[in-house]
């Protein structure tokens, strides 16, 4: 009976799909995810958010659980043995008809998280791998879908274009440091919902091949989470509104670009300085249209 075995990298699965992919989906079996006995149920559930964000990228068709399951109970050697000897691993490739293998791993380091996933493929043993370190389980599983738009981009790094209309930017996008969720309308129109729980109206225009995204809503303390709240109820009124520009879209999924916003320096609750149009990196991942 087959154990459970090993971490394999979603993010580096991708790494053998670039655009062969796109003329012939492989096959894909996602293996049983472990993790000590206190995390099993977390582990489950990060096992079924992967295959569901494995889904969406339609880039391969997944092997069906059942038939995954049923497989793994009837043959009898070890998961850790097949994976680690290429001869085995092109065997339990055959029985489940998969091009590719991954699992994960859940497990902890000191007060972390850490989910180390692992792709490998079938006919040659090559095997790629990824760990993430989070102070929480849900973290680890709401950077799932991010990793996998970056690790896909940097594999095909070529495609970079101008933002040259609406349409390439239109859909919901995960933000920069700070921003949970952003969609983008038609119209030049957006909104942002912050990790606070904060709201942003925004507005759009594309100016000679980039994004250009104004803030419309008037400053909220929650714009400036996690500073202190007396800090963040002061930049209320001095912070000037939040600007980003976009230059690159990378595989139609990455916006690379700059953020400009009011920076501030403090000790403890005292607000000693406020920065206007400090400029920082901003990069936003396409999680849906």
């Amino acid at each position: 009976m087959l154990k459970r075995f090993v971490s394999l990298s979603l993010i580096s699965f991708l790494t053998f799909l670039p655009l062969w992919a796109q003329a012939k989906q492989p096959v894909l079996a996602v293996l049983p995810f472990s993790s000590p006995n206190e995390l099993q149920n977390e582990a489950l559930q990060i096992e079924k958010l992967v295959q569901s964000y494995i889904t969406e990228l339609h880039l391969f068709r997944l092997v069906a659980t059942a038939d995954r399951d049923k497989i793994l109970s009837e043959w009898e050697f070890s998961v850790n043995e097949t994976l680690m000897n290429a001869s085995n691993t092109r065997q339990l490739g055959t029985l489940l008809s998969a091009d590719f293998l991954l699992q994960g791993t859940l497990g902890t380091l000191g007060s972390n998280f850490v989910m180390t996933l692992e792709v490998l493929k079938t006919k040659t043993g090559e095997k790629v791998s990824f760990s993430s370190v989070e102070p929480s389980v849900d973290m680890l599983s709401a950077n799932l879908k991010t990793l996998l738009a970056k690790t896909f981009m940097q594999q095909n790094r070529e495609i970079q274009k101008t933002i040259d209309s609406e349409k390439d930017i239109l859909g919901t996008w995960r933000g920069d440091k700070g921003i949970e969720i952003v969609r983008l309308y038609p119209g030049g129109t957006g909104k942002a919902i912050f990790t606070s729980g904060a709201r942003m109206d925004l507005k759009y225009t594309l100016e000679n091949g980039n994004l250009v995204i104004y803030q419309v809503s008037a400053n909220n303390e929650r714009f400036y989470h996690p500073l202190p709240y007396k800090v963040a109820r002061e930049l209320v009124s001095l912070a000037k509104p939040m600007r980003w520009i976009f230059t690159d879209l990378i595989n139609n999924t990455i916006l690379q670009g700059k953020k400009i916003s009011t920076a501030a320096r403090y000790e403890a609750d005292q607000l000693l300085e406020v920065i206007h149009d400090t400029e920082r990196d901003a990069e936003w991942v396409r999680t849906g249209n």
